[in-house]
């Protein structure tokens, strides 16, 4: 197997196990945690299976490393007390003065720049953030969770400082939004020149920083789910029984007993519905899928401006985020689980999806290099689907208009 590029390694000289590390999470984000074994990661830097025990007590600590080290690392950058190294040991600092005139006090550029040099510089973690931290044993999994609260805790407190008109949730939502655009970067292989990557990252967060979001409605939110059309009651349950899941454990940790017993129905009686686990999560990639070509072809088809045509996009978007989560979910994190086949038609269309996005942001907003747009187009769905997925902020009420608000934020800068 051929390794991809790895994470950068930590500061100073990298040890044997950091390296060993740097190439499992590379592997881990191309081709997902599961489809990797300690063979895989051995037969990249050239040991045997059994040498690579004498660094890790298995794939699962590798997984716990790579998060536990990369959120100590941000850490210390924010404490201004670590610097950033590339691949090739030159040293990345931020641009301290990136953005500093978007609204935020000296302190918001300084931290969000020093981490946008970080993420430029590994951009593998945020998929492992996102995707894989599910695969963690417990114990690993807590302590992961405390350090990132630990990271996120002193950047919601400094908003709070300079925009003391902010309610403490909702300056959470906008640093968690502005943390989701830094981990966008690993949804895709755009890139741009390394000084310019940081300082767009750095200027799109700090817009989300300083976005005012729109009052909460009188009306209560609508509930998840409730456009669904369920034209056989029994098997949409168990479409979306797997679907949460999947989101919850991963497709691999999951069988078909564990659904049935979800859906109180007993393992054989499932497969008068679908054929088995990869049928489901295929039904889940395609529901998504068709949802998603139905809402660009009603804005590409309603005669609408250009900025209008994009306002239509972003109301689309994110009202399939709300009302499917968990297929939504299954869709952007289970997809290297599917079939070959089914595998390369997903990325086709994403990539389709993402152009004709960037077509319509580029005509809203023209006087823009076409790496940024897309850039910006695939920082806009990370934010609506981490925040949409993120417990603390699902039962907000004005949450759908808060997204839209700051996916436009996202798009037209």
């Amino acid at each position: 197997m051929t390794p991809p590029s790895g994470a950068a390694p930590r500061s100073g000289r990298p040890t044997r196990r950091d390296q060993l590390a740097a190439i499992a999470g590379g592997l881990f984000a191309r081709d997902g945690y599961h489809n990797v074994s300690v063979q895989d990661i051995a037969a990249a830097v050239g040991l045997s299976g059994p040498a690579l025990y004498r660094h890790f007590r298995g794939k699962q600590a590798v997984l716990a490393h790579l998060l536990l080290t990369g959120l100590d690392e941000a850490g210390r950058v924010l404490d201004g007390g670590g610097r950033v190294l590339g691949g090739d040991g030159r040293v990345l600092d931020g641009d301290a003065d990136a953005g500093a005139d978007a609204g935020a006090g000296p302190e918001l550029p300084e931290s969000y720049a020093r981490l946008a040099a970080l993420v430029v510089a590994r951009p593998e973690f945020g998929m492992l953030w996102r995707r894989e931290r599910r695969h963690l044993a417990p114990d690993d999994a807590t302590e992961v969770t405390a350090r990132a609260v630990r990271i996120g805790a002193p950047l919601i407190r400094a908003l709070q400082e300079h925009r003391p008109e902010l309610k403490p949730s909702d300056a959470s939502l906008l640093t968690w939004g502005a943390l989701s655009v830094l981990g966008s970067i690993s949804d895709h292989s755009v890139r741009l020149a390394r000084t310019a990557f940081e300082k767009l990252l750095t200027a799109i967060v700090l817009d989300i920083l300083a976005t005012d979001l729109p009052p909460a409605p009188g009306a209560p939110p609508a509930v998840a789910g409730a456009r669904r059309t369920a034209l056989d009651a029994r098997r949409e349950q168990l479409l979306a029984v797997s679907a949460r899941l999947f989101r919850e454990r991963g497709f691999h940790a999951v069988t078909m007993e564990h659904i049935g017993a979800a859906a109180d129905m007993a393992g054989p009686s499932i497969y008068t519905h679908f054929s088995g686990k990869v049928d489901l999560l295929q039904t889940a990639a395609h529901r998504i899928q068709e949802r998603l070509r139905q809402n660009s072809e009603a804005a590409q088809t309603a005669g609408v401006s250009a900025s209008d045509t994009l306002d239509l996009l972003i109301g689309s978007y994110v009202d399939t985020v709300l009302d499917y989560r968990d297929l939504v979910a299954a869709y952007f994190a289970e997809g290297h689980n599917l079939p070959d086949r089914d595998r390369a038609e997903l990325r086709r269309f994403q990539s389709a999806l993402a152009a004709y996005w960037a077509e319509v942001t580029s005509a809203a907003a023209p006087v823009r290099d076409p790496k940024e747009v897309r850039v910006r187009v695939h920082a806009a769905f990370a934010v609506v689907n981490d925040l949409a997925l993120t417990h603390q902020f699902a039962s907000r009420p004005a949450l759908a208009a808060e997204l839209r608000t700051l996916m436009r934020t996202v798009l037209a800068g």
